[in-house]
């Protein structure tokens, strides 16, 4: 289960889905709308426009990087690349890398390490010690995670990449959400990543610069041999002339992610001071969603009678029924969410 299932409810405001609060920006929307003119035509089949300004960008080579149609597709790659026999989550994350591991390796052995709640859900040094006595084949991380939004301590995020290469083990370190906290230049794997022998980063412009619906992700890799395995393992045209005339475009406004930034940390203190007034019980978060509990196991079937929609968590490995996920999103529609919630919870 996912977010943005608006398809089958009547939805107003969709808080299920994290992504910049300020939509797309209008530069990115012209864009989409001229490749329409394009779209009699084949997109780039190596998509060497948007693949050199990435380098530039981030400087890195360009051999390095992978895109994909969503970081979903990649996730789905590298699985398949490296057909783990044993691989790692962090407990909760995101529910993706699950999927994709069994569905590329069926018998793999995937373990667990499990988050304190009275950590708040934080990543801490005893994963070290997991890694080491379980050597998994593959380690997926989320900076800053998901459900919670909290971010990794670079140096802990350091040591456990120095314990996988020692162990064999490859690190996908997810950076999905990352721009949206205000930490990128400083937390970012990317510019030490040919540092390192097995380490993969994930991002994407679908939160970012708020495109879900475009589908457009991409991977660096420490190593060129990495990413051409990757690539191995995925469609040709796998990216749409919209997805890579938009993510040229986003590459020239990442300045827009920044302006979010200030309005994100803004309106997550106003959530969660409101939502603790309301007795639940919040999380602490660095990003653009925050991750609650909460005593009413149906919150979110009530609050789609107000044609809200929130994130039940309850399918999360390391959660069960109560908890909660909402996005951050503008003053108006928070406010319509703390309005909804008063009127459910106090019934």
């Amino acid at each position: 289960m996912h977010g943005g299932d608006i398809y089958r409810n009547s939805i107003y405001f969709d808080f299920s889905v994290n992504i910049n609060p300020l939509g797309v920006p209008s530069e990115v929307q012209w864009v989409l709308t001229e490749a329409a003119l394009h779209s009699n035509k084949y997109p780039d089949i190596y998509h060497e426009k948007l693949i050199k300004n990435t380098a530039e960008v981030f400087d890195v080579l360009e051999d390095d990087i992978v895109y994909g149609n969503g970081a979903s597709e990649i996730i789905m790659a590298i699985c398949h690349l490296i057909s783990p026999k044993t691989a790692m989550l962090v407990a909760p994350c995101f529910l993706g890398y699950e999927k994709c591991i069994k569905g590329a390796s069926p018998s793999c052995d995937i373990t667990y390490h499990y988050l304190k709640e009275e950590d708040g859900f934080a990543l801490k040094e005893d994963i070290i010690e997991d890694l080491l006595a379980k050597r998994p084949k593959l380690l997926f991380l989320t900076n800053p995670n998901n459900p919670n939004g909290l971010l990794a301590d670079k140096m802990l995020l350091k040591e456990i990449i120095k314990t996988c290469e020692k162990s064999g083990t490859m690190i996908v370190i997810d950076e999905c959400f990352l721009a949206l906290t205000g930490h990128q230049k400083d937390l970012s794997i990317i510019s030490s990543i040919r540092d390192y022998k097995s380490v993969i980063v994930l991002r994407a412009f679908t939160k970012s610069f708020a495109i879900p619906g475009v589908r457009l992700g991409y991977a660096i890799c420490s190593k060129k041999d990495i990413a051409d395995g990757i690539k191995r393992h995925l469609p040709e045209w796998n990216l749409s002339i919209f997805a890579q005339m938009a993510g040229a475009e986003c590459l020239k406004h990442l300045d827009f992610v920044n302006e979010a930034v200030s309005l994100i940390n803004t309106e997550r203190n106003y959530m969660i001071n409101t939502l603790k007034e309301l007795g639940l019980k919040v999380y602490p978060s660095d990003v653009n969603f925050v991750l609650f509990k909460s005593k009413d196991f149906n919150l979110k079937e009530k609050l789609i009678e107000f044609g809200i929609l929130i994130r039940d968590c309850s399918d999360f490995e390391g959660l069960d029924k109560g908890y909660y996920r909402v996005a951050v999103k503008s003053h108006k529609e928070n406010e319509g969410l703390i309005s909804a919630l008063e009127s459910v919870l106090s019934k």
